[in-house]
């Protein structure tokens, strides 16, 4: 379990099935509110009408409204990454290349999704559980990969990985701020997103790990094909994610949600 589900579960340690159901029944309406609305649309008062719960029993199950959000989102990429089939070797480059092209690629598929992260990210008072879950979801397609290099000797001189996954994850931020304000298409958004990731990383190694990041830029700039291959692979993956997931809603049982009395 994550630091940021401790959190959120803290105060529920003596709570009741029916607490830890609604629970589970107010991130599943959140993340369709913030599927079809984003953060703009988004308030306390219609998800306790769409969970069927009083506003209060949310705000005694999470503590706040920015957990529920980083909850729900934590819960969609969780749900996404756990359906995913790849045949690479997370430990290995291509691995990692793989995971964050197919990452990148479903970005632009939920861009209110994005929206609200963005919005938490860049939050000055963001929880910190809440940045380190928002720092994973940015690097955690490199981190076998890098705790590798760290082995074999292959990061540069006077490079921590800490702040590197950091600076991967600042730049991608950004990068998905400038798209959701109009300033990048898709198709330039997952370009420069994947060629800045690559910059830094040829930055950050060397011998064979720079080999391959330097190699993987310069294809994607000038090798039409390859930059094809990889995109049309990632979204092979995420279309063979989205059919076992809905084949495995439509044979779920539904459940009827249990009825909270008042104020509770």
């Amino acid at each position: 379990m994550s630091n940021i589900e401790l959190l959120a579960i803290g105060k529920m340690v003596n709570s009741s099935e029916a607490m830890f159901d609604r629970r589970r029944r107010i991130l599943r309406e959140a993340r369709k509110m913030i599927s079809r609305g984003g953060l703009d649309e988004f308030n306390m008062r219609d998800l306790g009408a769409r969970a069927d719960v009083s506003t209060r029993t949310i705000y005694n199950a999470f503590g706040s409204k920015e957990m529920v959000v980083a909850l729900a989102i934590h819960a969609y990429f969780e749900t996404f990454v756990s359906h995913l089939q790849f045949s690479e070797d997370p430990t290995t480059f291509t691995g990692a290349l793989t995971r964050q092209v197919t990452s990148t690629l479903r970005d632009v598929d939920i861009p209110h999704y994005m929206k609200a992260l963005v919005a938490l990210y860049f939050s000055p008072t963001v929880h910190p559980d809440i940045r380190n879950v928002l720092l994973d979801l940015a690097s955690r397609s490199w981190l076998p990969w890098l705790r590798g290099l760290q082995v074999l000797r292959q990061i540069g001189r006077g490079v921590d990985i800490s702040d590197l996954i950091i600076d991967l994850s600042n730049f991608q931020y950004a990068k998905l701020h400038e798209w959701c304000l109009g300033g990048l298409d898709d198709e330039s958004f997952v370009r420069k997103s994947l060629s800045g990731i690559l910059l830094l990383l040829i930055g950050a190694t060397r011998g064979h790990a720079r080999a391959h990041a330097t190699e993987a830029f310069d294809q994607l700039q000038s090798d039409t094909e390859f930059r094809r291959q990889l995109l049309a692979n990632a979204r092979d993956r995420i279309t063979a994610m989205e059919a076992t997931t809905d084949t495995q809603k439509a044979k779920a049982p539904e459940k009827r949600p249990l009825r909270a009395k008042p104020g509770i």
